[in-house]
């Protein structure tokens, strides 16, 4: 028996051989269970809603509904199911599109399987995750687009442990290990992350990794 908690998993692609794969590749692993598939996003809202699974991987190009639309829709359903993006693409406005529309990971479709699951855990931990290609997509973009947003002060006031949380989560720790690292419970941490959440109006921690990158809070 495996000691983990089985990760209730939907995916979301308009190809059939695709979602075959990709559930055949998770049952390989103990702690995550495909309960549902959708071929576009509507389906995929439609299926959230009623199975209210724990994690959601989507890709961006479907019919009826896209990706971003439906990840969007998604977050306002308070169930609490995550959002990982599953695409062929890497372009900048996808990666950050999908992050801004409430996503906590991006990994492409030609990721080893093991990647995946590393991101299923690391996001299931109330982290984010974002494969290489995705990461400097988001730095280029946000060098490029958002030199005027650089040179002003950021709305909140960010208190110095607010930033430095900040920072450990943009090395994507998790609460456990920036409680650990900084000597604080992780009640605390949780209270801080929360805190940060509101403060920099973010859906997500992916979010505040995007104000950190955008206000030069963090380089990467």
């Amino acid at each position: 028996m495996s000691s983990y908690t089985k990760i209730s998993v939907v995916v979301a692609d308009d190809h059939e051989i695709f979602r075959q794969g990709f559930k055949a590749m998770i049952s390989r692993y103990e702690d995550l269970e495909v309960i549902g598939e959708a071929e576009n996003g509507r389906e995929l809202i439609e299926l959230v809603a009623n199975l209210q699974p724990d994690l959601v991987f989507v890709d961006i190009k479907m019919p009826v509904m896209d990706g971003i639309d439906a990840t969007r829709e998604i977050t306002t359903l308070e169930t609490g199911t995550r959002v990982i993006a599953l695409s062929m693409f890497s372009d900048d406005v996808y990666v950050v599109d999908m992050l801004q529309a409430g996503a906590s990971g991006y990994v492409l479709k030609n990721a080893h399987y093991d990647e995946l699951v590393k991101a299923s855990r690391v996001v299931m931990n109330g982290g984010h995750y974002f494969c290489n290609d995705a990461s400097e997509k988001i730095h280029t973009f946000l060098k490029i687009h958002a030199v005027n947003s650089l040179k002003k002060v950021q709305d909140p006031v960010l208190t110095e442990r607010e930033i430095e949380i900040i920072k450990l989560i943009c090395e994507q720790l998790t609460s456990k290990e920036i409680a650990s690292a900084l000597g604080l419970s992780q009640r605390t941490v949780d209270t801080y992350r929360d805190v940060i959440q509101k403060k920099t109006k973010s859906k997500n921690m992916a979010g505040i990794v995007l104000y950190a990158v955008k206000y030069g809070l963090y380089k990467g």
